[in-house]
């Protein structure tokens, strides 16, 4: 569980956070199988016994490929992920934009 502070955001700020947990809600933080592995083949066999997932997702923009990394990092160690943090910085998330989208969304 992560121990931080309600960040202080302006709406606007709020906005872009809310944007992107929208944008990775049901992304997933799980990789696609590769072509061709054990994994690719079953899900292949499952589809082909009871129908491809139709509920597939559409790709996830780049622009929010550094929020699933950060969000599935941070809830499967339950602190704040430094590397993916740091990425989100660099992309212009302000430090309790970052603390807002761990308390939201990991």
């Amino acid at each position: 569980m992560l121990t931080i502070a309600t960040p202080r955001l302006s709406p606007a700020e709020w906005r872009d956070v809310q944007a992107a947990l929208s944008a990775v809600a049901d992304c997933g933080c799980g990789q696609p199988a590769a072509a061709g592995s054990l994994r690719a083949r079953i899900a292949h066999a499952v589809d082909a016994l009871v129908g491809p997932n139709r509920q597939a997702q559409a790709a996830l923009p780049d622009r929010f490929v550094p929020v699933r990394d950060f969000l599935c990092a941070t809830g499967r160690t339950g602190r704040i992920a430094p590397a993916h943090a740091a990425t989100l910085a660099a992309q212009g998330y302000s430090p309790a934009q970052i603390d807002a989208l761990a308390l939201l969304g990991a």
